[in-house]
């Protein structure tokens, strides 16, 4: 079922069959903006400390998903009481936009700004509401709460802040802004706002986009979702020039239960042919991280390559980037470089074969009758489910075959489901769109930033809409990435937090790319 947000002071209007975003005369002159903070961008000052108490707030909602709860949403009071929060937080973009509760339970929000040429085909932008748990254990070790949303030190504390809720507030900010200097879209603008995504996003996500098909919207012209960030250390080892990494395609995901089956029995009597469960099992960790799957360059890892290529300060390994497409080069490229310089860079050069779990114990004991080993794979784009199974029936081998049974982690899954999504050109107009846009707000030592393509070697939402979009999908987040600062470490661990500084760029790059995007 599908319900409108319950904001009072707009039930006469949503009763009347919708609001929908347009010019209202008499915006322009609510805009107040002076000394913008960006070139091109209104946003000032007293803007980012407005746009910062509200971020603060978004980030106090304890918007946490859970796969083993229906709706997906641990506490969905939180995401309804968030909901509520944003439409007294963004009252312009509440008024003048169609907004929606969508998903399982009403949960995740889809919100139209309606464009002047209703022929042409929508633009979707996504980003989610839901949050990964913080442990137990480890909040103690937060230097401010991570529910708190607090601001010190010129950042914005708080689970969510990296990933993504950033994405809902830049959108809504930027919206906000634009809708105040009086301008309006030609084509239609959604943004699809999930209460799942970290978990898979079938009740958010995937709900929503079966809902457009049921409304006829067969076709988006394009989907831009959060992802890669700009690297403000640069891509190192490579180079220390800050780029901004915009993932033009994301692995596939496809998970292997791997049940090994022997005689169980009393734990004082341990068999003493090397065939116990366990055993059999360590056998496979071991010989899965001996032999992981062969490597390959592919794109977009070779269109990355050559982005950074003058970047690079080596003139051999420039030289060697410029042109992976050469085979001499290529595997050195993969053996000498990609494969064993990091575990990002590794993924980048092959499908990845990670155990994520282990179950058999019976009690203390029990000699257990059999052991699941849960492997799960990223693939590269090329590879497929067959490859897949193939290479782990290899790995297994004639030893432990006989004890060896698999199945599908996801039972209910097709094997296209799994596949790495499609390309999307670097050649193509969206493409050139979002990278103007990064490089207007983005200059760095009075240079704008690099921009590349990449491969994410996680997964988006974007997944649920990918086969509805002629122009693809762009996956990129305007904030800034230092690695050697360990900011990585911050998404899904301690102390994520957010630079105020980067919340105002984010906000400028967001209104950039709505501006060009929907212009034609």
């Amino acid at each position: 079922m599908l319900h409108l947000v319950p904001v009072c002071a707009l039930a006469f209007l949503f009763l009347l069959g919708g609001i929908e975003c347009a010019r209202k005369p008499g915006l322009a002159s609510m805009n107040t903006h002076s000394g913008p903070m960006h070139p091109g961008c209104p946003l000032t000052t007293a803007d980012l400390d407005a746009a910062t108490k509200r971020f603060s707030r978004i980030l106090q909602f304890e918007t946490v998903s859970d796969r083993n709860v229906p709706t997906h949403a641990l506490q969905p009071d939180h995401f309804k009481k968030l909901h509520a929060w944003l439409a007294s937080a963004y009252p312009t973009v509440w008024e003048h936009c169609l907004v929606e509760a969508v998903g399982v339970e009403q949960l995740s929000l889809l919100i139209t700004w309606q464009g002047e040429d209703e022929s042409l085909d929508p633009l979707l932008f996504i980003s989610h509401l839901d949050v990964v748990p913080v442990a137990a254990e480890t909040a103690a070790n937060w230097t401010h709460p991570p529910f708190s949303g607090a601001v010190a030190d010129g950042y914005i504390w708080g689970r969510g802040a990296l990933d993504v809720k950033i994405g809902v507030a830049g959108l809504l900010e930027a919206a906000e802004l634009l809708l105040s200097e009086g301008w309006s879209p030609k084509r239609t603008i959604m943004f699809g706002f999930g209460q799942d995504e970290e978990v898979g996003g079938d009740c958010g996500a995937g709900a929503t986009a079966a809902l457009l098909k049921e409304r006829g919207i067969e076709k988006l012209d394009a989907v831009i979702d959060e992802g890669t960030t700009v690297q403000v250390d640069g891509f190192q080892p490579y180079t220390t020039q800050p780029v901004a990494l915009v993932a033009t395609a994301e692995k596939g995901y496809y998970s292997v239960k791997v049940r090994l089956t022997s005689r169980g029995g009393h734990s004082s009597q341990p068999l003493i042919d090397h065939t116990a469960a366990p055993t059999l099992a360590g056998k496979l960790l071991v010989a899965l991280d001996a032999t992981p799957p062969s490597p390959s360059l592919v794109s977009p890892v070779t269109d990355f390559l050559r982005a950074i290529a003058p970047t690079v300060q080596t003139p051999w390994l420039r030289e060697m980037f410029a042109h992976p497409e050469r085979p001499e080069y290529a595997d050195r490229i993969l053996q000498a470089h990609l494969l064993v310089d990091s575990p990002l860079t590794a993924a980048l050069g092959r499908t990845t074969a990670a155990v994520t779990g282990l179950q058999g114990y019976v009690g203390d004991n029990v000699l257990p009758p059999s052991v699941t080993v849960n492997v799960n794979f990223r693939l590269l784009p090329g590879d497929d489910v067959p490859s897949v199974m193939s290479y782990l029936q290899g790995v297994v081998g004639p030893e432990l075959a006989p004890y060896a049974s698999y199945m599908p982690a996801r039972p209910n899954s097709t094997d296209d489901e799994a596949l790495a999504t499609p390309v999307t050109p670097v050649t193509g107009r969206h493409f050139a769109v979002i990278k103007k846009a990064i490089q207007e707000t983005w200059v760095l030592d009075g240079k704008p930033v690099a921009v590349a393509p990449f491969l994410l070697t996680g997964g988006t939402d974007s997944k649920h809409y990918i086969k509805m979009s002629k122009g693809g999908v762009l996956r990129f987040v305007p904030t800034g990435t230092n690695r050697t600062a360990g900011d990585g470490e911050r998404v899904h661990g301690l102390n994520e937090r957010l630079s105020i500084t980067d919340l105002g760029r984010a906000v400028c790059v967001y209104r950039r790319t709505l501006q060009l995007m929907a212009a034609e």
